[in-house]
């Protein structure tokens, strides 16, 4: 059975939304009714560094924690038609080593991961003082930095 949902009404889409939201944070892809985003690029850096532990909302600088201790900032990116955004969600707090960006395409496909030292992080990024953290765009210049990594993210997790 195939799912259209162009036959689906708005209330309809929106109920499919709320239960696949529901079944999401069930299956511990995410852990808020937010905007998934965020959360399905955490549960892939998780995945991707092997016995690493999430953190909690406490946690206000990483959110990853890999098993030799390196707190790893996860930031992600959708990429939509029609839309140019290329900023990050800002970073507010400076109690992280790494920073892993996920970089997904409309259906949240993995494209991209590129991995950055909080130094690097913090040459690149600028202090944006109305949302009183380090905003750091996905750009060609970006990509190109030599402290800036890509990585292999695997999106395995989102087959299951």
């Amino acid at each position: 059975m195939s799912y259209d949902p162009s036959t689906r009404t708005t209330r309809e889409l929106l109920a499919d939304w709320a239960a696949i939201m529901r079944e999401l944070v069930k299956r511990d892809v995410v852990r808020t009714q937010n905007n998934p985003t965020g959360d399905i690029a955490e549960a892939i850096v998780q995945a991707h560094y092997e016995g690493s532990t999430r953190g909690s909302f406490v946690e206000k600088g990483w959110d990853i924690k890999t098993v030799d201790g390196e707190r790893i900032q996860v930031k992600s990116l959708r990429v939509v038609p029609g839309k140019k955004r290329t900023a990050l969600s800002p970073i507010r707090d400076r109690d992280y080593d790494t920073v892993v960006v996920v970089i997904f395409d409309e259906e949240f496909r993995v494209t991209e991961g590129l991995r950055m030292s909080r130094k690097t992080a913090e040459a690149v990024g600028k202090h944006v003082p109305h949302v009183n953290g380090l905003r750091i765009s996905v750009t060609a210049k970006l990509r190109a930095h030599p402290g800036v990594e890509a990585i292999d993210l695997s999106d395995v997790l989102l087959d299951t």
